[in-house]
């Protein structure tokens, strides 16, 4: 178990909740996009939103990738 962490779901916990938030954010943004006029503030706004979303989603992806891998490989079978 990595240290630190009392169980091994601690750590996937920790990357579950940050890697959610930022899920429902590039989710709303997602939404915006498919129901607003290209041309318009909303939908430019929503591509930035959604930028950001999926540059800060990335690493939080790799280290729950990580974190699920760490949880299973310390769970017992």
């Amino acid at each position: 178990m990595i240290s630190g962490y009392k169980h091994p779901f601690d750590r996937l916990s920790i990357f579950l909740n940050e890697y959610q938030s930022r899920l429902e954010e590039a989710l709303a943004a997602i939404a915006v996009i498919k129901n607003s006029d290209a041309n318009s503030d909303e939908f430019s706004q929503a591509i930035a939103d959604l930028h950001v979303c999926a540059t800060v989603i990335e690493p939080y992806s790799e280290g729950l990738v990580e974190a699920i891998d760490q949880f299973a490989e310390d769970s017992p079978e």
